[in-house]
């Protein structure tokens, strides 16, 4: 994040962030600056005072950038050209804290090291842990217990670098793993013992950490897997030419059953869809993603979710759904584990427009 590389070079020479933004800013022209560090976690600038950054540092602005991705983003409302303009706001994508044991000497006392962790930057493969978002200190989550974690990541980084909407297909999985969470399954075994040693490790009792995006993380991979393959799509549209949607709609439910080891899942899904069958085509995020399959949509419009379907971005909602604890309760001491906030795959987010 910018915000937070100004805060950890200024920090090393004893100067106020604002300050030195200033000065650096400073010229014939008049230079507007919005906010402060305490209002804001990050820096965004508009073109003429990254232009006025990169002489500062000496580096043109194209190999600055490529350092330093987030300073390439320019928020709407200082899109003006004429003056150079800076504004300290809330970040507008999800971010979390570095990892202290990667970022050797550039983490300082105080001075956090806050990163865009971006489709797959959520988790700290050599030291096993899961990265939270805490502006003042390191926090995640150890791993060491949660090793279908790290084998769930391994292969979310595999579909990153192989599918460019890996980002689209992991939301969509998402809703269709927050579809089967919501239903509240009584003989669900796999995931009260990832809660339960979740919350062994982050402190919280259950109820706080079952809203987490790590939770369901090894089942949300699979699924985004098998989805985004096109031989496996390719044989459910054959299925459905040959012997109809229902048919293919059963082999996939079988698939993904087989997949996140829940063999019962497709005969439970099926009787679900049987009792409320006209909910089940609004809500049904899988359903409407092979409706869309057969009839050969592809692109983005394959990926897209009903907003009735969508998994809730906000923690608070979510924990509503899964637990009958106060949900005031259940969030702040979720809040004080720092687990309400860093990657998650549904979050609604507004990206600032860029600015060429």
């Amino acid at each position: 994040m910018t915000g937070s590389w100004l805060r950890r070079m200024t920090a090393g020479f004893g100067l106020p962030a604002q300050d030195l933004l200033r000065a650096i800013l400073s010229g014939p022209r008049s230079v507007e600056v919005t906010g402060t560090p305490a209002t804001g976690l990050e820096l965004f600038l508009n073109v003429p005072a990254r232009e006025a950054l990169a002489r500062f540092a000496g580096t043109p602005l194209s190999g600055l950038t490529s350092a330093l991705p987030s300073l390439a983003t320019t928020h709407s409302r200082i899109a003006d050209r004429e003056i150079r303009k800076a504004a300290w706001y809330a970040p507008c994508a999800a971010w979390v804290t570095a990892c202290p044991s990667c970022c050797g000497r550039a983490w300082l006392p105080g001075q956090s090291v806050l990163l865009y962790p971006q489709a797959v930057g959520h988790v700290c493969r050599r030291h096993g842990r899961w990265l939270l978002a805490h502006a003042a200190g390191s926090a995640s989550i150890p791993l060491t217990s949660l090793p279908e974690i790290l084998t769930a990541h391994h292969r979310h980084v595999a579909l990153a670098q192989a599918r460019p909407e890996a980002a689209q297909v992991v939301a969509l999985a998402a809703a269709v793993v927050w579809s089967w969470q919501v239903q509240g399954w009584k003989a669900e075994t796999v995931w009260q013992d990832r809660a339960r040693r979740l919350a062994s490790v982050t402190g919280c009792t259950p109820a706080a950490v079952m809203p987490h995006a790590l939770l369901a993380y090894p089942e949300t991979i699979a699924v985004a897997r098998l989805l985004s393959n096109p031989p496996w799509r390719q044989r459910l549209r054959a299925k459905a030419a040959t012997a109809g949607v229902a048919a293919a709609e059963t082999m996939l439910r079988q698939e993904i059953g087989r997949r996140v080891e829940r063999p019962w899942l497709a005969d439970w899904l099926a009787a679900c869809a049987r009792i409320g069958p006209r909910q089940a085509a609004r809500t049904d995020p899988l359903q409407g993603w092979l409706l869309k399959s057969v009839n050969g949509i592809s692109g983005d419009a394959l990926w897209t979710v009903n907003r009735a379907a969508a998994r809730p971005s906000e923690y608070s909602e979510r924990a509503g759904l899964l637990t009958d604890r106060p949900v005031r309760s259940v969030v702040e001491e979720a809040k004080a584990a720092f687990l309400t906030g860093g990657w998650d795959p549904a979050a609604v987010l507004h990206p600032p427009r860029r600015v060429p």
